[in-house]
């Protein structure tokens, strides 16, 4: 059964409620919006075609800090798309409308879709983490000057470690040890073979992916061991581990999943995907919990965020991501949400706030980015789930509800059959 797929661009019902709150993305599908009939219900499936894939390669990630430059990788990413015209009369971009305009360079791991093609594009992302550790090594060694001058060399990987140990030179050194070891550990060494093996099947895309399916599989599961020792702590040099350990996890739980979806193994990918979604979210929640907990009852809450001191560098729907992992939080009605927003403005207005200086400001942003790779990943994987089964309906291969190497680049809608 054949089903439909539309240039995202091109269909205006989409777009129209994507404007006007009644739908959202999340992940990789396009939903119905909480708190309205049908919430929660897919209505569409994202994918990129392969000419929008190779062109994300160039995308210039974003330094994390910037009332100008917090929203650049959205609006490259809008006019890929070659949309350009105000909305309905609403003068917000598509990457605005879709949750675009913030999200962490480290989410962007996971493409937008669920392509094959992005198989080349995650290999690209697995090779910027790599160089990003290199460069973050170097610089820590020669010592920190101004934070914000160093946030491009990075490409936006890993650039929430700066903002975290910028006043600290104990904890400057203490990391360039970290950095070290990590290059010298297995966790690098996975990395690369998986990489080696997305750039294989790059290059050979017709050839049988035993080999493919072998690497990724024992790669996911020695991440995911990495992973889920790791105890939640605002700490550079354990975070980073753990970064790195969190986002091959997921390369290699999507790739070896796409795999098993291009070959016809339907029910084999929806097992994996069953084991391995819930314990990433679970991953995910955890680290939510301990970052956005804080000795103010008061700040204790991902709504902190939505404080004007942020307002620059913090966007809402990085804010809306983050409190979908945070337990204390994504249970709040509106009200509890309202009296939480006022409480942490009184907060930030009383004598004491002058205690929560840049350094802690920084900080902050620093937990606001980290958390928010950790949510996007989660919900791109869970998605993930949605087109297996999806696959399993309709398809005897992926392929055959992906858009072809000749589809004009863009994103494509998915229509789920009945």
């Amino acid at each position: 059964m054949l089903v439909d797929t539309t240039l995202l661009f091109k269909d205006r019902e989409i777009i129209k409620g994507l404007a006007d709150g009644s739908m959202q993305r999340y992940g990789s599908v396009i939903r119905c919006a909480a708190g309205r009939p049908n919430g929660g219900q897919i209505i569409r499936h994202l994918v990129e075609a392969p000419g929008l894939t190779n062109k994300l390669v160039g995308i210039p990630f974003s330094p994390i800090l910037g009332s100008i430059d917090v929203i650049d990788h959205g609006f490259t990413y809008h006019k890929l798309l070659g949309v350009e015209q105000q909305l309905f009369g609403i003068e917000r971009t598509l990457a605005s409308v879709m949750g675009l305009t913030q999200i962490a360079a480290g989410a962007s791991v996971l493409n937008l879709g669920v392509s094959i093609a992005g198989f080349a594009y995650m290999g690209y992302k697995l090779h910027q983490i790599q160089n990003s550790l290199s460069n973050l090594q170097q610089f820590v060694q020669e010592g920190f000057n101004r934070v914000e001058d160093r946030l491009d060399a990075i490409s936006g990987q890993l650039a929430y470690l700066y903002l975290l140990v910028e006043n600290s030179r104990e904890q400057q050194q203490k990391l360039a040890k970290a950095i070290s070891y990590i290059h010298q550990a297995m966790l690098i060494k996975e990395i690369a073979a998986l990489n080696a093996e997305l750039d294989d099947r790059k290059r050979f895309p017709n050839e049988s992916p035993r080999e493919a399916l072998k690497v990724a599989s024992r790669v996911r599961l020695f991440l995911a061991n990495q992973a889920l020792q790791a105890n939640p702590e605002l700490n550079a040099e354990l975070m980073l581990n753990a970064d790195v350990s969190i986002q091959g996890w997921a390369v290699a739980t999507a790739t070896e999943a796409n795999l098993l979806l291009e070959i016809g193994q339907h029910q084999a990918a929806k097992e994996l995907l069953t084991e391995e979604v819930p314990k990433f979210k679970q991953v995910a929640e955890k680290w939510g919990g301990e970052l956005i907990s804080d000795r103010n009852s008061y700040l204790s809450t991902a709504y902190r965020f939505t404080n004007a001191r942020f307002e620059n560098h913090i966007t809402p729907e990085r804010i809306e991501r983050i409190v979908q992992i945070s337990p204390s939080d994504r249970t709040l009605s509106p009200e509890q949400i309202r009296c939480q927003k006022t409480n942490i403005d009184v907060e930030f207005s009383m004598s004491h706030s002058a205690q929560l200086d840049q350094s802690w400001t920084h900080r902050q942003i620093a937990v606001a980015e980290y958390l928010d790779t950790l949510s996007e990943l989660s919900a791109r994987l869970d998605s993930l789930q949605s087109f297996a089964a999806l696959c399993d309906q309709n398809a005897k291969s992926s392929r055959d509800l992906l858009p072809d190497a000749e589809a004009e680049p863009g994103l494509y809608l998915l229509s789920p059959v009945e």
